[in-house]
């Protein structure tokens, strides 16, 4: 009923121990989701993509008749209108703990003022790392203000950071025997993954999986030559496989190109990049060879502005990473990592 839909933007959903303790199946999400259906399409603005989606999960639960497979585990949209919103899914065949950022919503959230927060802070550096980095970096990376905040200061939280109840949302999921460590968004989900994954990856906490693997879709730039420095060792020490995946005229990959403020920096990308074009992809990461001009080029803030929209879409990645499914299909994270030539 529409009143209960409306309590999850003030309470946190927790259906961890939902189902024989497995969490909240994507089949009984579908029918929860087609249960308001008419409640959802008079207050969704993408209804018609968001049902697409629900029909293709429960398909893919359909296609298993003997078991579910997706659990949704908890929700998070308490106070959405000054906190990021984030949820996290376990899935019981892949033995996959998934966190998920939303993307920016309209403007009664806080995510336009955190997007355009672009001074630069400190994010403290991850244990991990300390003894391998020199100078100021021991201590700490200037990464984007707004996007830092949102998850680990933000001044208008009451009660918990959302990275505080992340790790209490994960960690007896990921105790569980052979459970590894996901991380994934779109947009400034995705900006948020990149930091969270980072934060994760270089912790000492033992009971974290590595490597963490964060896959993100369209995300802006999160942090300077610092940071990509010390996410470039985590990767090298095999604690993080990062896929960044954008669309080749989308401008939100481009920005920021520098931080605001007094102290002036430029803004660097991580990871691996997987660049979809309707007909081909391109794979390059900021270590490969021969690739830096090329890549600064290729993230140049010079987009053609009538393509910004339907280029940032999440409709539009996932049909050309369709359109390359037979490809990707036949490639891992670890065979990319292990390509010298790539990375």
């Amino acid at each position: 009923p529409p009143e209960v839909l409306e309590l999850y933007k003030d309470e946190r959903l927790d259906v961890r121990g939902f189902e024989g303790e497995h969490g909240l199946s994507f089949n009984k999400v579908a029918e929860i989701v087609k249960a308001n259906a008419d409640y959802l399409q008079e207050n969704l603005s993408d209804w018609e993509y968001v049902g697409d989606i629900v029909n293709e999960l429960q398909a893919i639960e359909d296609a298993d008749e003997s078991s579910d497979s997706l659990f949704l585990e908890t929700f998070a949209s308490v106070e959405q209108a000054t906190q990021c919103v984030y949820g996290v899914v376990k899935d019981i065949v892949n033995k996959r703990v998934t966190v998920v950022f939303r993307g920016s919503t309209d403007l009664s959230t806080r995510d336009w003022q955190t997007n355009l927060s672009a001074q630069l802070v400190g994010l403290r550096t991850p244990k991990l790392l300390e003894d391998s980095l020199e100078g100021r970096l021991k201590d700490r990376l200037l990464v984007h203000r707004g996007f830092y905040n949102y998850i680990f200061s933000n001044s208008r939280a009451d009660g918990d950071q959302r990275y505080d109840m992340i790790l209490d949302d994960i960690k007896p999921l990921v105790e569980q025997e052979g459970y590894k460590l996901y991380v994934t968004g779109h947009s400034l989900g995705a900006a948020l993954s990149s930091v969270l994954a980072f934060k994760l990856a270089g912790s000492d906490k033992p009971w974290i999986p590595k490597p963490v693997t964060c896959i993100s879709y369209a995300s802006p730039l999160v942090g300077t030559k610092g940071f990509r420095t010390a996410f470039t060792l985590l990767e090298k020490m095999g604690l993080i496989r990062y896929l960044r995946i954008t669309n080749f005229n989308d401008l939100v990959p481009t920005i920021p190109p520098f931080s605001l403020g007094c102290t002036r920096r430029t803004f660097k990308h991580v990871g691996i990049n997987l660049r979809i074009y309707d007909k081909k992809f391109i794979l390059s990461h900021p270590n490969s060879n021969g690739w830096g001009i090329v890549n600064a080029l290729r993230n140049s803030i010079f987009k053609p502005l009538c393509c910004a929209l339907k280029e940032h879409g999440l409709q539009l990645h996932e049909k050309r990473m369709d359109a390359h499914k037979d490809a990707l299909e036949n490639m891992t994270l670890e065979d990319l990592y292990a390509d010298e030539k790539l990375v």
